[in-house]
């Protein structure tokens, strides 16, 4: 805490070169803070490895803040003093969601989309013929023509589309690596959770050796998750902490997690029901020199090719839907003009 406290007095470092989300938090808040707060906040978002992820790629705004108030307490401080709030001013909740989850965002974008629409189409192959545009192969349906393409695949994905037409593209994509996630949602009835679930969540160290992640109390961030006087918890596991986990089935899953929330919650009843996701190669990892292999990738597509989405300029709903709309103004100045 005294090492934490130290922060303001550690000089700024000045430079605009990469480092690691844990030299950064170990450099200006010490090991400690990095181990239990840092980690497994941040590595949390992109379920990543902190020695590996890149702060300028995933939390640019550390260093910004770093470099232009010399201390990120400092400038926590001048935020606070400038923008102060009244205190009657309304509590909004700083969690937001759709009522039917994230997928009523996705079937509204494909509800309100027009012309030859094709979902759930796989595509196989994509080549230039000589006029310049791009024949697009599927495996059910007859060939595409197309003067432009976006590919907002994963980029492994991508990668295999590009292999013939775009080499150098390709093999950059193929060097951004992606960990695997689940989760497990599981309903209590209140009476049998008997401690209050307060806050949010929890957040796990990974020096405790526990074989989850973390805990969100679904119930308690979002109104609509559970019913009166039942609780929703839905615990994390995975990524590059515990990838194993994604190998265990259902079962076994589910004893682990139960021994969890008795650790943890003294929750011993049984679940009124469990569901278990699991996302395999779903987390792009934005390792320390991220940026620099996106910039190398989009320089070397071809006329007219864009990529898009989690596995370059971020991985947030608001991130995508950034890119999408850089990507897609990019598209219409260069239709227009030719």
């Amino acid at each position: 805490k005294f090492r934490a406290l130290y922060e303001p007095y550690i000089p700024a470092r000045t430079d605009d070169d990469d480092e690691t989300l844990a030299n950064f938090m170990r450099r200006r808040f010490g090991a400690e803070m990095l181990d239990k707060i840092g980690a497994p906040l941040l590595a949390g978002i992109y379920s990543g490895d902190v020695e590996h992820l890149s702060i300028m790629a995933t939390f640019p705004r550390l260093r910004v803040t770093e470099q232009q108030h010399g201390s990120l307490i400092r400038a926590a401080r001048a935020v606070g003093a400038t923008h102060a709030s009244p205190a009657s001013s309304p509590q909004t909740s700083m969690f937001m969601s759709f009522r039917g989850g994230t997928v009523e965002l996705t079937d509204a974008l494909a509800a309100k989309l027009t012309g030859d629409l094709r979902l759930n189409c796989t595509v196989r192959q994509i080549k230039q013929a000589a006029d310049g545009t791009y024949q697009i192969t599927l495996a059910n349906a007859a060939p595409i023509s197309a003067s432009a393409i976006i590919l907002t695949t994963p980029a492994f994905t991508a990668a295999k589309l590009l292999r013939d037409l775009a080499p150098k593209s390709a093999a950059e994509l193929n060097q951004i690596p992606y960990n695997s996630t689940g989760s497990i949602s599981l309903a209590y009835r209140l009476a049998d959770v008997p401690r209050p679930l307060d806050g949010f969540g929890l957040l796990i160290p990974a020096s405790e050796g526990r074989p989850i992640n973390a805990m969100t109390w679904s119930s308690t961030k979002f109104d609509h998750r559970a019913p009166e006087n039942h609780a929703l918890i839905r615990v994390f596991f995975g990524g590059a902490r515990r990838p194993e986990m994604l190998t265990i089935d259902d079962s076994g899953l589910l004893v682990i997690v139960r021994s969890e929330l008795k650790a943890l919650l003294d929750i011993t009843a049984a679940p009124l029901f469990q569901r278990i996701y699991r996302w395999t190669n779903a987390n792009p990892q934005y390792e320390v020199g991220h940026l620099e292999r996106v910039a190398d990738i989009e320089a070397a597509l071809p006329p007219n090719i864009y990529v898009a989405g989690s596995a370059y300029r971020g991985v947030g709903i608001p991130d995508c839907v950034h890119q999408a709309r850089q990507v897609a103004v990019s598209f219409v100045q260069k239709a227009t003009a030719s």
